[in-house]
């Protein structure tokens, strides 16, 4: 039978050696937070309210999106309760947060990700939404490397996220 908290932890430790140095945690850093949602929230409601034609779409789109996404986090957050992995001092404060959730499972980057790969990558060509799913996992493992979420919270969270992008869609068709 497959221990899937040892494989969880072995993933993990592999991404945090990833940022072995500054540079490298300045880079992780800034792909993380490409992923936070105010930056989402912010660029979609512009697009929805000045938007024109197909861009007002997208842009209600990505706020819908992120909304649900940080509401279906937030839920199984508070019903599971995992904790994030220890991080020492320098999780406590990142390039742009001084504080964030105690929670880890499912990750709400990855959810809203996952969504937003799977909404906006649905209005993009193909190669599109192949930068799009990069991106996804990109952001993904960079929030592992630096080491404020379990692989397992990353992969739960894209799941998620994919779950439902997909009945948003459904929902918009």
């Amino acid at each position: 039978m497959m221990d899937w908290g040892a494989l969880d932890r072995q993933l993990s430790g592999r991404a945090t050696a990833l940022v072995g140095s500054p540079a490298g945690r300045w880079a992780a850093q800034l792909l993380a937070h490409s992923g936070d949602s105010q930056w989402w929230l912010a660029a979609g409601a512009l697009f929805w309210w000045q938007g024109q034609g197909d861009w007002r779409e997208v842009g209600m789109r990505v706020v819908v999106v992120t909304l649900a996404g940080g509401l279906a986090s937030g839920l199984f957050k508070h019903l599971i309760r995992r904790p994030r992995p220890d991080v020492g001092a320098h999780g406590r404060a990142s390039l742009l947060y001084f504080s964030f959730d105690r929670h880890s499972f499912p990750s709400g980057h990855a959810t809203r990700v996952g969504g937003l790969v799977v909404v906006l990558g649905a209005l993009a060509p193909a190669g599109g939404a192949l930068a799009l799913a990069l991106w996804g996992a990109a952001v993904g493992v960079s929030r592992v490397a630096l080491g404020v979420h379990f692989a397992g919270d990353i992969a739960a969270g894209l799941l998620l996220g994919a779950l439902l992008g997909v009945v948003l869609l459904v929902c918009w068709l």
